[in-house]
């Protein structure tokens, strides 16, 4: 990731520092910024490129949601990957910070392997978005199902040989870094349906489909396929419906993001 630029923002120096340092040491980049408050860093990011923003939430002058809801209003820069650094862990809470489009969040103190674990979370699944990937599928059934029985149905927004990402109802068992099941049936002609059945995945994202409106519960969701736990049939069945969908020429290129420049790191401001 030594190609990765990120900006830092907390108005504690300490944590600002071991942020930095396990950048700079764990993932071999030096393209890191620092800002003491939100506000200096909604004005670097109108000046830089910026791939992932590590945010704490309370600071003075513009607080970590209110940087949050900036960025995802802006249309450059609602799609980047934001880690969220808080002392709260409570429920309501988390489900507050993913409503509003936090990617990650981690709760302090933390240590260093679960700050590099969020990181690489983050970017790899900015990585999968910026791939291209199958997207209006034609009629089709996706079944996800989670450890405690919950059973959803939803909508795929697109689909890829690693993973998927739908639409779906929020509900509590939907959470970061936890296991599903997903069964999905697409309708390729009147006569012919192509299935895949139980592909164990992890979940590596989830974001509000509108961040504007608080009262809304639908969420999309990015769950990487897990090889290991997935089994050689279930893979090969999503092989064979994506190599089916690229023939039938549902595939259409996605680019979410803006091109990357390449950005040295500075100083704190």
């Amino acid at each position: 990731m030594k190609n990765v630029s990120f900006l830092v923002v907390d108005d504690n120096q300490s944590f600002r520092s071991i942020v930095k340092s396990t950048i700079n040491d764990q993932l071999g980049s030096l393209r890191v910024i620092s800002a003491v408050n939100g506000l200096i860093a909604k004005l670097i990011l109108q000046k830089q490129t910026v791939d992932i923003v590590i945010s704490d939430v309370d600071m003075p002058r513009l607080d970590g949601f209110e940087l949050l809801s900036f960025m995802r209003s802006h249309p450059k820069l609602k799609h980047i990957p934001f880690i969220m650094m808080t002392p709260e862990d409570s429920k309501e809470f988390v489900c507050n910070a993913i409503e509003q489009g936090v990617t990650e969040y981690l709760v302090k103190p933390f240590t260093i392997e679960k700050l590099e674990d969020a990181i690489r979370r983050s970017w790899y699944g900015a990585e999968q978005r910026r791939n291209g990937r199958i997207s209006n599928l034609p009629s089709h059934t996706l079944e996800v199902s989670f450890s405690d029985g919950h059973t959803l149905n939803a909508s795929v927004v697109n689909i890829s040989a690693s993973g998927i990402r739908y639409e779906v109802q929020y509900i509590d068992e939907i959470r970061l870094f936890s296991k599903c099941s997903a069964s999905l049936s697409v309708d390729i002609s009147k006569t012919r349906t192509v299935s895949v059945e139980t592909l164990v995945c992890d979940i590596v994202r989830v974001e509000a489909v509108d961040f504007s409106n608080s009262h809304s519960r639908r969420c999309y969701v990015a769950v990487s396929v897990n090889d290991v736990e997935s089994g050689g049939n279930a893979l090969n069945d999503l092989n064979r419906l994506i190599d089916v969908l690229t023939r039938e020429g549902t595939s259409q290129s996605e680019s979410e993001f803006d091109s990357v420049n390449e950005l040295a790191g500075g100083p704190d401001l």
